[in-house]
């Protein structure tokens, strides 16, 4: 009797772990990927307004940095470690250097959020050139904070940490989708559910409205697939929220996107 207690308890740890997986992996979308096999990703729910972009595709931006300002404080703090001084010179950069890379695998880290840094009162105004920029650096895994001068173009302090993911940039999901797109499991599925929708090919990520959230290995825990996203956390991983423009969702809630290693997951089934 108590083996069986024991058996029966530890069976209803997992179903409530898992139960709160899903809750917080779907967000109230259907769950279409059963069975094991990955033919077809189906899309599902009611269309939704084409009103705005979704708001957790992109880095919330606090302080009141003009957009010309916050992607000059991203270059300077860019370049303090790359070391170049134009987009071009980054774009020739090869994706096996050295250094810090980005989401894409190209030269310099990738940027996440730029906000203006708050002046003490006793401060002076010189200090409104100030401009703190965070940064995810994937050749180490590292989220990196530098605190850049927009007047003299140097960075004046910066700090690094690691396991940390902040809500990843509509650049990151859009690289994401690239990665799903290139996986020959759910790559065909992805395209079928878009050209069942609108009658064309699905040839960019540009074309689709996406939302998404980090991803830590631990929220798997007793989940099956879990040790397939284990490194979650120290590497930086997101999952997915499609929709086609004007249709229906496109259900990848089950699909966790590795970027620091390139490659998709499916889990929970």
């Amino acid at each position: 009797m108590t083996d069986n207690a024991t058996d029966k308890g530890a069976a209803d740890t997992r179903r409530r772990r898992h139960r709160r997986w899903r809750v917080s992996a779907a967000l109230g979308l259907t769950a279409v990927l059963a069975g094991g096999g990955i033919a077809a990703l189906r899309t599902a729910g009611s269309p939704a307004s084409d009103a705005s972009e979704p708001a957790a595709a992109v880095a919330s931006h606090s302080g009141r940095l003009t957009s010309e300002e916050s992607r000059e404080a991203s270059r300077i703090a860019i370049d303090a470690a790359t070391g170049t001084r134009t987009a071009k010179d980054r774009q020739k950069a090869t994706k096996k250097s050295d250094g810090e890379r980005n989401a894409a695998g190209g030269s310099g880290a990738e940027p996440l959020d730029t906000r203006r840094v708050p002046r003490a009162k006793s401060a002076s105004s010189a200090t409104d050139s100030r401009a703190e920029v965070q940064l995810y650096d994937y050749a180490s895994d590292t989220l990196i904070t530098r605190v850049v001068d927009l007047r003299s173009k140097k960075v004046l302090d910066a700090t690094r940490r690691h396991g940390v993911q902040p809500p990843p940039t509509l650049a990151e999901a859009r690289e994401a989708v690239k990665v799903i797109l290139a996986d020959r499991r759910l790559g065909p599925g992805m395209r079928e559910s878009y050209a069942s929708q609108t009658g064309k090919r699905l040839a960019s990520p540009a074309q689709l409205r996406l939302q998404s959230m980090s991803f830590l290995g631990s929220r798997a825990e007793g989940v099956d697939g879990a040790r397939k996203v284990s490194r979650c956390g120290e590497h930086r991983c997101v999952q997915l929220f499609v929709r086609i423009p004007g249709g229906k969702w496109i259900d990848t809630s089950r699909i966790v996107i590795d970027l620091s290693a390139r490659r998709a997951a499916v889990i929970g089934l």
